[in-house]
């Protein structure tokens, strides 16, 4: 695949085909994703806990202060746009309209927490990146898709039968085009940098995640079909994004490169596990 077939085929899923499968479930959905608050509490704990661990063990692992906040988001910054919302979709089992209200404001997290754990790492504020990454998760097809779903589901509007198949076929491309786009960027990432430091972000990221996720979802007393949904978000990779965010905002830039790699090869199993253990 050439630069230019991924980086198009990367803007028809992220622009086209997430956006439809999100919207239309949740139309299609109705008011079948009350309840959803037990699942986002779950897994914003989860991420918020494993984030405050990782920021507080960086420096008894060595890590340097330039690379502390670069550490954490690889530790906590799952792939939820090209991993985990194509997975929900097509794994059977998932209460697709709960992981839908969830993953929404969960997306909008992970980007502000991410600002936040870089910029606090660096000298500088950081100011102008939040404001630009502010706009960027506001103007987030997904998230956009996300809200309008949910009014049509709160007024209960329906679709046209013509425009909801068009929307659903738009959808169903979402699972092996995200492959294909992780795959090739898994083969222009550069992994470099201290490969120990990334290994144990990927550990905090594909095994500490989906635990805490674990614990405080049975705590909560969420029902099997709610794990498969938290528990798929949380053992999902680094996002591949937290490259390109190190890169902007000063950061580590080859400890996220290979933490992203590293967290991609080690996901196999960690959602392999999941899925097999939750999935009907």
């Amino acid at each position: 695949m050439s630069a230019e077939l991924v980086a198009g085929v990367n803007k028809l899923l992220f622009w086209v085909g997430l956006p439809a499968a999100v919207f239309h479930t949740l139309v299609e959905a109705g008011g079948s994703g009350s309840g959803f608050g037990g699942l986002l509490i779950a897994m914003a704990g989860a991420t918020l806990i494993v984030a405050a661990l990782g920021w507080f063990a960086g420096p008894l692992m060595g890590i340097k202060s330039r690379s502390r906040g670069t550490f954490v988001q690889a530790a906590f910054r799952g792939n939820l746009s090209f991993i985990a919302l194509p997975l929900l979709l097509t794994v059977p089992g998932v209460p697709l309209a709960k992981a839908m209200w969830a993953v929404a404001p969960m997306i909008i997290l992970n980007n502000a927490l991410t600002v936040v754990v870089l910029a606090a790492s660096q000298t500088k504020t950081g100011g102008s990146a939040a404001a630009t990454i502010a706009k960027q998760v506001f103007r987030n097809p997904i998230i956009i898709a996300a809200i309008g779903g949910i009014v049509f589901s709160i007024m209960g509007w329906g679709l046209p039968v013509a425009i909801s198949t068009t929307l659903q076929a738009l959808g169903r491309m979402s699972l092996p085009l995200a492959l294909l786009c992780i795959g090739a960027a898994l083969m222009t990432v550069p992994v470099s940098g201290n490969r120990a430091q990334a290994g144990m972000a990927a550990v905090h990221k594909v095994v500490l995640s989906p635990v805490m996720g674990y614990v405080l979802g049975r705590w909560l007393g969420l029902d099997n079909a709610a794990m498969l949904a938290l528990l798929i978000c949380l053992a999902c990779p680094t996002a591949a994004i937290s490259y390109t965010m190190a890169k902007q905002m000063g950061g580590d830039e080859a400890l996220a490169a290979t933490a992203v790699v590293y967290s991609a090869v080690a996901s196999a199993i960690s959602l392999a596990v999941v899925i097999a253990m939750f999935a009907v």
